[in-house]
């Protein structure tokens, strides 16, 4: 039984890591759009393009990752995003 259990977090290490890895690379493309709309005069935040962020992602959400919780989640990822533009056009 502990060796299963041993398994199981051994696969959610794995994981951890690659969404780690992802958040970050996500992180990075979005401070290159800062910096693209630093450059050509755009706001940084974009309500229009958040609202449909979230809703395309609600609608593809297959579970069981309750959609509160992933719309959390994605408000968390976005406002560190404009955060960091912020900081970067600073």
């Amino acid at each position: 039984m502990s060796q299963e259990l041993s398994d199981f977090r051994s696969e959610i290490d794995a994981l951890d890591d690659k969404i780690l890895e992802l958040i970050n690379k996500r992180l990075q493309v979005c401070l290159e759009v800062g910096n693209f709309k630093s450059l050509h005069g755009i706001a940084v935040r974009d309500s229009k393009r958040e609202a449909e962020l979230i809703d395309k992602l609600l609608e593809n959400n297959k579970g069981p990752c309750p959609p509160d919780i992933l719309e959390k989640i994605y408000r968390i990822l976005i406002e560190t995003a404009v955060s960091l533009e912020n900081d970067q056009s600073n």
